[in-house]
């Protein structure tokens, strides 16, 4: 099964929501992280969209 990534605004703008506010973790966001989201956690398959700012990452599947 492919993943296919894509960057998402919706993902992009939650990311530069957490980094403004110094915190993880935005309700538009399947998997929030700082620094490099852990590979282990996203799901295999299907789309991805993916967005970073300042360090802050929000995937959403």
């Amino acid at each position: 099964m492919t993943t296919t990534w894509y960057t998402s605004a919706t993902a992009v703008a939650a990311a530069r929501r957490m980094a403004a506010n110094g915190v993880v973790g935005d309700p538009a966001c399947s998997l929030a992280a700082v620094g490099r989201p852990d590979p282990g956690l996203v799901p295999h398959g299907g789309r991805i969209g993916i967005g970073d700012h300042g360090g802050y990452w929000c995937l959403i599947w």
